[in-house]
């Protein structure tokens, strides 16, 4: 059995207020209901973005950005579960799989407490 152990972290800023029209921000998959808006290509999913830099760094095969350049419009706007499977995919046809994650969000606001059981089901699906 070969372990490899990766490391990511992602943030997105908010929008202001003039920017944005959003009323939910997409975090572990789902659409979490929240007054700003999230600064980004795709549909910004800062927990799952982490997820597959940390898979992508343990195999040492760069960071999403290397592999979902934000200059592509293919990913523009992309659910990031897509990336998600993408990323599983890569890490398969290198003979390798996840076997634990944890995982961290770091935000005052929106409160995430109500949304965690939906994340895993979205992340593990």
């Amino acid at each position: 059995m070969k372990i490899r152990i990766g490391h990511g972290y992602d943030v997105h800023a908010f929008a202001s207020s003039a920017e944005s029209s959003g009323t939910t921000i997409t975090i572990g998959g789902g659409a979490i209901p929240f007054e700003k808006a999230l600064i980004a290509h795709s549909d910004g999913d800062v927990l799952i973005h982490a997820l597959c830099d940390a898979m992508l760094g343990a195999l040492a095969l760069g960071d999403i950005g290397h592999h979902f350049p934000d200059t592509d419009p293919l990913y523009r706007n992309i659910d990031s579960r897509d990336l998600l499977k993408a990323v599983v995919k890569l890490l398969a046809d290198k003979q390798y799989g996840l076997s634990n994650a944890d995982m961290t969000i770091v935000a005052q606001r929106p409160k995430m407490a109500n949304y965690i059981v939906t994340m895993r089901e979205n992340i593990a699906s």
